[in-house]
């Protein structure tokens, strides 16, 4: 995965058939659901996205898309429970298949933070989900992309699943995606400066959509 520094045409890091760990601090939004749209935009098949804590939120996806179908590829279920978030990752290995381009699971270990879990150890609960969504990697060659509500003891079978690891960090030149052998990528808007709001993600992923090709719909209204 490699970074391509264009000042005019900004891009994200290309995926490949690997199991991501995401780390952004509290910002998850504008990062995550920028590199799962810019991976739809540049590859074919859907989206299977097991939500936890809210990130998949169709106000804010439809406001970063610069196409509205690219929504319509985006499978979301939601687990508000430990127990309905391991049935989902397990339930999402049977619709995963050669149509597939990309899974999701943010916040994978948020649910099973709760004190109501009974029964199960809750390091183990995680333990079979992360294994299960490394395994749809391995076994089907797409990405994964997680991320993690806190790291530390509860926390530390996703690191031990996933093989690279994605660092959205700010800077005063705005944001830039850090990993293993991975160039920096600089957002520059011409003075130097950007400004990271969903508008700053748009605009990233309408730039990368016209350059190769694909349909644009700008949504009028949209800031």
């Amino acid at each position: 995965m490699q970074y391509a520094e264009s000042q005019a045409t900004p891009s994200l890091p290309t995926l490949g058939d690997q199991c991501y760990l995401l780390e952004t601090g509290e910002a998850t939004t504008g990062p995550l659901q920028s590199l799962v749209l810019d991976h739809l935009l540049l590859n074919e098949g859907d989206a299977y996205w097991v939500d936890a804590a809210g990130h998949a939120q169709a106000d804010t996806l439809a406001r970063i898309a610069p196409s509205n179908r690219l929504l319509e590829r985006i499978n979301v279920a939601r687990g508000f429970t430990a127990y309905q978030h391991a049935a989902l990752v397990n339930r999402v290995t049977d619709f995963v298949d050669k149509d597939t381009s990309i899974v999701v699971a943010p916040d994978v270990d948020a649910m099973y933070r709760s004190d109501d879990i009974r029964g199960p150890d809750p390091e183990t609960m995680l333990r079979t989900a992360v294994e299960r969504l490394s395994t749809l990697c391995q076994s089907h060659g797409i990405p994964v992309i997680l991320t993690c509500r806190q790291r530390d003891d509860l926390s530390a079978s996703v690191a031990e699943h996933v093989e690279d690891v994605i660092r959205c960090e700010s800077t005063q030149f705005g944001p830039r995606f850090v990993g293993d052998g991975f160039e920096t990528l600089v957002y520059s808007t011409g003075d130097g400066y950007v400004q990271t709001t969903l508008a700053f993600w748009k605009h990233v992923l309408t730039t990368r959509a016209e350059t190769n090709g694909a349909i644009v719909e700008v949504a009028h209204g949209a800031n």
